[in-house]
């Protein structure tokens, strides 16, 4: 994902370098990106196996109220504090 400071050095202007940082940072925050939700993905189905979390995909459930999006994100940011703690043991 990032260029060996040989090739770019002796490749690219430095104009052409600054002009790709910013497709090269959004296909880190992608990949980085697909690495949580697949990692939190993965740790949600064992708990509940018989469902079909593909639903999560398509975004917010329907009929669910701005209200009660945030209440389950306030929710979901102490489980998330819980979770990092686990992962940096």
């Amino acid at each position: 994902m990032v260029d060996s400071e040989e090739e770019s050095s002796s490749s690219k202007s430095f104009l052409e370098c600054l002009e790709e940082a910013p497709k090269k940072f959004f296909d880190v925050m992608t990949a980085t990106s697909k690495n949580y939700l697949t990692h939190m993905i993965a740790v949600v189905k064992p708990f509940w196996p018989q469902h079909n979390l593909s639903l999560i995909a398509k975004g917010i459930a329907p009929g669910c109220s701005d209200e009660k999006f945030q209440d389950y994100y306030k929710e979901s940011e102490v489980i998330t504090e819980d979770i990092l703690k686990n992962l940096a043991e």
